[in-house]
């Protein structure tokens, strides 16, 4: 009796060590995250916190893009760089949950966020300089990254307590679906009469830009 708990109790240990080991990845990546997030605090603390609360704040963006600041600032890349592990390992916690034998699925969601959003920045750029549109459509883009920024923030803690917790996809698809759908609503409200009075360009910018990209990575990631 004695030997069979002892057995079963091994098995048991070995299962459990085998699990936090095919976990340790996800771990590494809360902590880059987290040590992402104290470089911003300690580097720009009132723009974190700027940024954390965008959703509900109005006069921070308006801020931002009166300032203009550089794309390739040391917070820009440092926030950027954030937004990208976030939403990459939100993305495989989704598909992970309908395709568990992904393999490497997370470093390929990484390289293809990151290779989507930065095709997105160059097109966006290419675009606005060759129409001469850059000053009036930079509200515009300024909320939609910033906005962005503040929703990878919110979820940061949310997959927290998906990973070690509350492991409900229901729960995680319908937070996420609700702060994108926030997001689209405030980008549509805060630039309505620039997306209004040329909505033309924006169907075209929204094919261009919001699509192309999209379609490339899919072209190439599946041949």
């Amino acid at each position: 009796m004695l030997i069979e708990l002892f057995s079963d109790h091994n098995t048991l240990m070995e299962l459990i060590s085998r699990n936090l080991e095919s976990n340790d990845w996800i771990t590494l990546v809360f902590i880059i995250a987290m040590v992402l997030i104290a470089f911003m605090k300690l580097y720009k603390p009132q723009l974190l916190l700027g940024y954390s609360i965008a959703l509900f704040s109005q006069g921070f963006i308006e801020n931002r893009t009166e300032k203009n600041p550089s794309t390739f600032s040391t917070f820009h890349v440092l926030i950027f760089s954030f937004t990208t592990l976030i939403f990459a390992l939100t993305l495989y916690f989704i598909i992970s949950d309908l395709l568990p034998k992904i393999s490497y699925g997370y470093l390929l969601l990484f390289l293809g966020i990151t290779s989507y959003m930065i095709l997105k920045f160059l097109f966006i750029r290419i675009i606005a300089h060759t129409l001469n549109i850059e000053e009036t459509t930079r509200y515009y883009i300024f909320s939609k990254s910033g906005y962005l920024y503040n929703i990878s923030l919110w979820l940061f803690p949310i997959l927290i307590l998906f990973h070690y917790g509350y492991s409900n996809i229901t729960f995680l698809l319908v937070f996420i679906c609700l702060l994108m759908i926030f997001r689209s609503f405030l980008i549509l409200r805060n630039n309505k009469k620039l997306i209004f009075n040329n909505f033309f360009y924006f169907i075209l910018y929204f094919c261009t830009l919001e699509l192309a990209p999209l379609l490339i990575i899919y072209k190439t990631t599946t041949t």
